[in-house]
């Protein structure tokens, strides 16, 4: 655990150079696990904490990162913020899903690919990945590919807003409901003066939308091992247990929300110490990508690399073309 936290330490540093900052600390923190996988010795008995960092500490990370929900900003979105999160969520994991099986993918790689890309990153695919088994090394391919892919599309959604010019609450909402990351959206939406509200409360609609989501990827999975097809509500029972820290997830932005609204006066306050939950979560979890990264065959990824990154790169500009045209029927 120890050699997890030391990854997660330096990738955090380097998340702050210039270059990095848009690629994020968790995504570092994973590549730099698979680096010391294929370059250091890492002792069999370090396995015991490594696999420790990269279960439960990634699920203890996910709980707390409910700091970010803020059920009122939610609510105050409307319902066409709510229609256009839902759409592109499930175009993304209808279509990247389809055209990863079709591009030859294997197992649920195309899947971890579409939650990634559909609701926001690897916060998505580390609650995700637990529940329908995917593997460490589907983690290790679309995290950081991903990761890049946000990094680009802030550079060229910021481009093109100095070309066309949108209206700052237009070009906010586009920005949140097309990008990866958390980070990625304050990041591109910043850019613009008026734009980050929108931008962040289009973003957090989709955070919230990834605990029912979840919920639904458990059912249409196999059953967990020892739990019969035939057994519906076993199955249940074993999918609500392999779930717990979604809902804790959601019970802590339920916490948050209901402490902003009984201490309106003290916002500032609460604001600061959500950020350093935040800060807690995120390092924890970026224990766990070490460790996810510290299991990981470098052998694997480069096999998939390729289609991997072409499915991603697609799949995202679809998200971009849909969440373009709907803000436009419904002139957000």
């Amino acid at each position: 655990m120890v050699f997890t936290a030391l990854i997660a330490v330096l990738a955090f540093n380097l998340a702050h150079l210039p270059g990095l900052e848009h690629v994020g600390a968790l995504s570092l923190a994973l590549l730099m696990g698979i680096a010391a996988r294929a370059f250091l010795h890492v002792p069999e008995h370090q396995s015991v904490g490594i696999g420790f960092s990269a279960k439960h500490l990634l699920r203890i990370g996910i709980v707390l990162l409910g700091v970010r929900l803020n059920f009122d900003l939610i609510m105050h979105a409307g319902p066409r913020i709510l229609i256009l999160a839902v759409s592109v969520i499930l175009t993304g994991l209808l279509f990247i899903t389809w055209l990863g099986r079709r591009a030859g993918l294997p197992g649920l790689l195309p899947v971890i690919l579409a939650v990634d890309s559909s609701i926001c990153g690897a916060s998505a695919v580390a609650a995700t990945a637990p529940v329908i088994r995917a593997k460490a090394e589907d983690m290790a391919l679309v995290i950081p590919l991903c990761s890049l892919i946000g990094t680009g599309g802030v550079l060229a959604l910021t481009a093109m807003q100095g070309i066309l010019h949108l209206a700052p609450s237009t070009y906010g909402v586009l920005t949140g409901s097309t990008l990866h990351e958390v980070a990625q959206v304050m990041a591109a939406a910043s850019a613009v003066p008026n734009a980050l509200e929108p931008g962040a409360v289009t973003k957090l609609m989709r955070v919230l939308l990834l605990a029912p989501t979840v919920l639904l990827l458990g059912f249409l999975f196999p059953a967990p091992k020892g739990v019969g097809a035939g057994e519906p509500v076993s199955r249940f029972a074993a999918i609500l247990k392999s779930i717990w820290f979604v809902f804790g997830f959601v019970l802590v932005g339920v916490l948050n929300t209901a402490l902003l609204r009984a201490f309106p006066g003290h916002a500032e306050t609460l604001a600061a110490m959500d950020q350093h939950v935040l800060t807690v979560a995120t390092f924890l979890m970026g224990m766990a990508m070490a460790g996810l990264g510290l299991q990981v065959d470098f052998a694997d990824l480069r096999r998939n690399g390729l289609r991997t990154a072409g499915v991603a790169l697609a799949g995202w500009l679809v998200l971009v073309s849909l969440a373009a045209m709907e803000i436009y029927v419904m002139k957000l």
